[in-house]
């Protein structure tokens, strides 16, 4: 007891004195300058906040510093108004409200500051930019003429939105650059045609600068068509005198710049691949003829190889953290190789693939004229990466959470990953530590731990557990493949006092089980597929031999296709089928929680997530052993930022699986409509049941983000 009282005493007395010595010790700090204040007003919400962003990040990389220059406010304006016009807005005046560091006030207008500079003496600690948009210039009619083998719509697509149901002026904004931009991306489709002295000039232009209104005539000149009928390909190789190779080819192509460029290319790869990295490839006309209205040519490519070049060295600069080792197994070239333009660039690729450099250049070195170093210039990105997390879901409402990434661990590329989200249904975290080309080449070993607590609408979801596995992407068949052993504990708590789920499955089993995926995704964009095709396979085996209790078998397979209709309209179709299979009595060998729950914002939108599943006899959802939903999607554009969607989604399910593959069906229509954002669409939609059981609603809005399928 005295021993614990003295303890006490030296830890007061500690406490007392630690602080007083360090105050002794350490000077008085000064408190840190704040930044200068920086705003911009007049442009919207949301242009106000993209137009400061913009300067931040030009000027100073994101840091605002203490104190502002008039060289920042002179740029800053200029750099605005060049903005502002870009929006169309072609005679914009901009107030500039400045603040020096003595509290003085100065307004001056950016217009005025080209034969008024601001003396280079002053500083200011508050700049605010007040921007006048004036009118918004925008096509009111845009006419061709000699225009022949280009659709009318697909040329006025070059110069305005076309593919929406309303054509506002936000849609058809003009600007100089706008309209040279048009006309060169015009005839550049001619040109891909065959017609190269295809012209396109700007016969009429009147703008109306008190409403912007703009009519513009253009008078396009297609000329002939060319086509490439042969090409006599010349080799000659080390500067010999004469070629030591001769081919004939007959493409029977149209003759534009990028066929050019990609036969050029490919005449240079497969020298490239012999160690020719300074290959030429000059072609001239040999012979021009003209039939039927077309100017048929006979073509010469002269080929020179220049010297046979090996690679001297290959140096990484740059590089604080990342180990050597690391880069040189990544790049995939060695020291006295033939020098492949084509391998060293991949190795660039490969090295930003990693995901720790901000910036991969790369230039060469001549040592002699049969060697050459190779040297990748590199830039490390932030170790450290911290963001905030939000969503909204119609069940789970909002949702809120923090992500935090470390790269580059040991400076080896190994990656981890640690999530924390929270909502008003749920809670969970996922850590994933992911390690590069270990095992082998582009092949990622991950080692993953999660866990879930959840309010389910008549049970809780209470799983965590852990996997190890292995991931490759193949890009020249666009594909995903993973495949990972799991182990993870599966808790249904909660259930009401009358519930009835012993027959349906175990309820706090210890699941061991392996996993494969695979993806293949072929659509033009994952957050707004238009067009294209993807396929999702899933495959999960879990048995006692693999450290669990449960014994069973689940496939989930996922088919989509996308296809634009024109006008602004996208058809989209969608399959889902999931089935499991126990291998023995589903009481005592299926999860409860691993049965399939369907219904929410990405399964039948008649219903909330969950709803839709098979019911016991009080009504109480238990889940179903095998489901196929079927979904049709008709989008059409509204504006660019705007689309409404109608939808058709039906859901057939078995409760028990020797009712393979559907024992009831349900049937949902309904219409919603989608905000375009940078992280995907914003839906609200409402579907409605047409077949719903008792209990069922008769509809449910929804409220999400994402697409669903």
């Amino acid at each position: 007891m005295c021993t614990h009282g003295k303890a006490i005493g030296l830890a007061l007395l500690l406490c007392a004195v630690v602080p007083i010595r360090s105050a002794a010790a350490e000077p008085t700090r000064a408190p840190k300058p704040k930044p200068a204040q920086l705003k911009i007003s007049g442009y919207g919400l949301l242009g106000n906040r993209e137009l400061r962003r913009m300067l931040v990040t030009l000027e100073w990389a994101g840091k605002v510093p203490d104190l502002l220059t008039p060289t920042f406010v002179e740029d800053a304006a200029l750099t605005l108004a060049a903005r502002i016009k870009r929006d169309g807005y072609l005679h914009p005046a901009i107030e500039i409200q400045l603040t020096t560091t003595a509290g003085g006030q100065i307004r001056v207008n950016a217009a005025g500051l080209l034969d008024n500079p601001l003396s280079s003496e002053l500083r200011f600690s508050k700049v605010r930019f007040i921007v006048h948009k004036g009118v918004l210039f925008y096509f009111q009619s845009l006419q061709f003429t000699g225009l022949q083998t280009v659709p009318l719509k697909q040329a006025y697509s070059y110069f305005e939105q076309t593919e929406t149901l309303f054509h506002l002026k936000r849609g058809r904004i003009f600007t100089p650059d706008r309209l040279d931009s048009g006309i060169e991306a015009l005839t550049g489709v001619l040109d891909q045609q065959g017609y190269r002295e295809a012209q396109a000039r700007v016969t009429q232009l009147a703008q109306n600068d008190r409403t912007g209104a703009v009519a513009a005539r253009l008078q396009v000149q297609q000329g002939p068509q060319f086509i490439v009928r042969t090409v006599q390909e010349d080799f000659t190789f080390s500067n010999a005198p004469a070629p030591a190779r001769i081919k004939i080819v007959h493409p029977n192509q149209p003759y534009s710049h990028v066929w050019q460029q990609d036969f050029v290319l490919s005449l240079k790869t497969n020298l490239y691949h012999q160690g020719f990295p300074d290959t030429t490839v000059k072609v001239t006309t040999a012979q021009r003829q003209s039939i039927a209205g077309r100017e048929e040519l006979r073509l010469l490519a002269s080929v020179s190889s220049g010297p046979r070049v090996r690679i001297a060295a290959v140096e990484f600069r740059g590089q604080r953290r990342t180990r050597p080792a690391l880069m040189k197994r990544s790049v995939r070239i060695e020291r006295g190789e033939w020098l492949d333009p084509i391998a060293v660039e991949a190795g660039r690729y490969r090295l930003a693939k990693l995901g720790i450099f901000d910036k991969v250049d790369l230039q060469y070195r001549t040592v002699d004229e049969a060697h050459r170093q190779v040297i990748y210039e590199l830039t490390e990105g932030k170790t450290l990466n911290l963001s905030l997390l939000f969503g909204w879901g119609s069940y789970d409402l909002l949702m809120g959470g923090v992500e935090a990434e470390v790269n580059n661990i040991w400076g080896l590329a190994h990656h981890a990953n640690i999530k924390a989200i929270q909502s008003f249904k749920s809670t969970s975290g996922d850590f994933t530590y992911t390690i590069p080309e270990l095992v082998g080449r582009d092949i990622e070993l991950f080692v993953n731990s999660s866990g879930l607590r959840r309010q389910e609408i008549d049970f809780t979801r209470l799983e965590y557990g852990g996997s190890i596995g292995l991931h490759k992407y193949f890009a020249a068949q666009s594909t995903d493949i993973t495949a990972r052993y799991n182990y993870s504990i599966l808790n249904a708590l909660d259930f009401s006092t009358v519930q009835e789920v012993a027959s349906e499955g175990l309820t706090n089993p210890a699941v061991g089980s392996v996993m494969f995926d695979i993806k293949y995704d072929r659509r033009d964009n994952p957050l707004y597929p238009h067009r294209g095709y993807k396929v999702f396979l899933s495959l999960q085996t879990a048995t006692s031999y693999l450290g669990g209790e449960a014994n069973f078998q689940r496939v989930e397979f996922s088919p989509s296709w996308h296809h634009p209709l024109g006008g602004g309209r996208y058809l989209s179709l969608g399959v889902s089928h999931g089935v499991d299979i126990s291998f023995g009595s589903p009481a005592n060998n299926l999860p409860f929680n691993s049965r399939f729950f369907p219904g929410g914002e990405s399964s039948i939108r008649g219903y909330q997530e969950t709803e839709a599943s098979p019911r016991n006899s009080l009504g109480q959802l238990v889940g179903a052993e095998t489901y196929t939903l079927g979904t049709v999607e008709l989008e059409q554009a509204l504006t660019a930022k705007w689309s409404v969607v109608l939808f058709s989604d039906s859901l057939g399910f078995a409760e028990h699986l020797n009712h393979y593959p559907v024992d009831t069906a349900l049937f949902s229509v309904g219409v919603g409509l989608r905000w375009h954002t940078l992280i995907g669409p914003v839906r609200l939609e409402y579907g409605h049941n047409l077949n719903p059981r008792p209990g069922d609603p008769s509809g449910t809005v929804l409220f999400s983000l994402g697409y669903p399928f």
